[in-house]
């Protein structure tokens, strides 16, 4: 019973990361394989889009320092690059050798955007600091690689997860 005197409703509820378009409940498709373009490829545009626009400014900015403009470049190019390499996972299916290769590809991708942006923030901060950046740019890589690769993979057991919820 709760505060108000009714009973508690346990219901089922069905959490993914990208749910699957209305009325397609098969398991058995990748998460996001049955979409062509639905909002999850509108909402990648705009966020390319704005990235981009950002880099533009960014390289604007900073077009007589040749270092930022090559640091800006490159921080845009692996993140594109970390976009597609998310979407060929999601699209790849459970139990696919190509499935490891992508997840590989991207921890690399995401190991040196963290070994990029780290040693873009530690020299200007005091060193103290300057080594806890870089000792929470190690522990975010060793345990990124320690669930992609050492941790079994959730979605190889079972398409999506299941919570138990407590509700009127």
């Amino acid at each position: 019973m709760d505060d108000c005197g009714k009973p508690f409703v346990k219901r089922e509820l069905r959490l993914s990361l990208n749910p699957a378009p209305c009325g397609d409940d098969n398991p058995t498709t990748p998460t996001g394989a049955a979409s062509d373009g639905g909002s999850s490829a509108c909402t990648s545009a705009v966020a390319l889009f704005v990235l981009g626009l950002n880099s533009a400014i960014a390289i604007y900015g900073s077009r007589h320092d040749p270092q930022s403009i090559l640091f800006v470049a490159v921080s845009f190019f692996c993140v594109v690059l970390l976009f597609h390499l998310l979407r060929a996972f999601e699209r790849t299916p459970p139990g696919s050798p190509r499935r490891l290769q992508v997840k590989a590809a991207i921890w690399v991708v995401t190991t040196a955007l963290t070994v990029m942006f780290s040693g873009r923030v530690a020299p200007l901060m005091p060193a103290p600091v300057a080594a806890v950046v870089w000792s929470m740019a190690a522990v975010t890589i060793l345990a990124g690689f320690y669930m992609f690769f050492v941790c079994p993979d959730a979605a190889e057991e079972r398409p999506t997860s299941k919570v138990v919820a407590e509700g009127p």
